[in-house]
């Protein structure tokens, strides 16, 4: 990946570990985080989780998700600024920037 101007966090990797359910990605900093997928679903930043126009979203009535709901399917890069990670019950819609990414924690 090339990195923008900026002195914004850039991953320099991203690997899915289907087997662990696991995103890895390392940063320009060398710094590294690791996110297994219970986290990531819980942390959606989508509208359909996290609601909009005072409506709640769905993450905020559900005490609990089907693992195919915290199973990670695949991950694609979005411009420079972000991923969008799919799960295997279909939901794909949370764009994940990199910046918050980095707020859900390093690893290292």
């Amino acid at each position: 990946m090339k990195q923008p101007d900026s002195a914004q966090p850039f991953p320099v990797s991203v690997d899915l570990i289907r087997d662990e359910n696991l995103l890895v990605i390392i940063w320009d900093d060398h710094r590294q985080s690791r996110f297994g997928g219970a986290q990531l679903r819980w942390a959606c930043p989508c509208a359909e989780c996290r609601g909009e126009a005072g409506v709640p979203g769905r993450l905020d009535r559900a005490p609990s998700l089907a693992d195919a709901e915290l199973k990670l399917a695949d991950v694609m890069l979005v411009g420079q600024y972000a991923l969008q990670v799919a799960f295997e019950s279909g939901h794909a819609t949370g764009i994940y920037t990199f910046r918050h990414l980095r707020s859900l924690g390093i690893s290292d």
